[in-house]
């Protein structure tokens, strides 16, 4: 499917087949600003597994990665697994005044996320400059923005109506002078609204779900 394939349709649901009111450039505008919405909403939809290099320092910041969910795994350049990469608790650590080993027996690091950032985290032992690191994580990175001639990705793609209803909220909710408008923009908001915040409630419970399974299965153990 291409961007072309999401205009004729939102024109077909706007009443506007021949292009006489509102032109391409402005839906594409609204279906960027649609997947933006998404992501701020609802970001564990743009889930994704990236592999980085790690910076020459302690504190990473990851332009891969826009959410920063967990970091998983030492790998190779290809995501293979090399070591552990445990999270800690910096701020606990720090309080009982532990210092890393000098001396370290493996390729094992840990991390923690860093407090009111979206994407930062601080490897210890810091990663020096002789040292190739790369890391794997789980990330929610947000699609690039769509342009005219475009192919739509899996992430329009599988919300294809729930975007389409945001476009035309944002289309219905120009005609100001309009009460019928206004109406239809409310009710395909609405819409956009329900669909994605259901669609995270339902994972959250699949994912409560699997984890009180797992836990029953291995008697409460981890």
């Amino acid at each position: 499917m291409n961007i072309a394939d999401f205009i004729l349709r939102v024109r077909f649901d706007y009443n506007d087949i021949d292009a006489d009111r509102i032109e391409d450039p402005l839906i594409v505008d609204y279906l960027n600003e649609a997947v933006a919405e998404m992501f701020k909403l609802n970001p564990a939809k743009f889930i994704k597994t990236v592999v980085t290099r790690l910076d020459e320092s302690d504190l990473q910041q990851p332009c891969c990665c826009d959410l920063l969910y967990s970091v998983d795994a030492i790998t190779d350049a290809h995501g293979n697994f090399i070591a552990e990469l445990k999270e800690v608790d910096d701020t606990a650590q720090t309080a009982f005044g532990k210092r890393n080993c000098a001396n370290r027996q493996s390729d094992t690091r840990s991390y923690s996320k860093v407090n009111g950032t979206d994407n930062q985290f601080s490897v210890k032992p810091p990663v020096s400059p002789d040292e190739n690191i790369y890391a794997r994580m789980t990330c929610a990175v947000k699609p690039d923005k769509v342009k005219l001639g475009d192919t739509l990705d899996e992430n329009i793609t599988e919300n294809y109506a729930n975007l389409v209803d945001y476009v035309l909220y944002r289309l219905f909710a120009m005609e100001t002078e309009s009460a019928t408008s206004q109406q239809k923009s409310a009710q395909y908001y609405k819409q956009f609204l329900d669909r994605t915040l259901l669609q995270e409630q339902v994972r959250v419970a699949f994912t409560q779900q699997a984890n009180a399974q797992a836990s029953k299965n291995t008697g409460g153990k981890k």
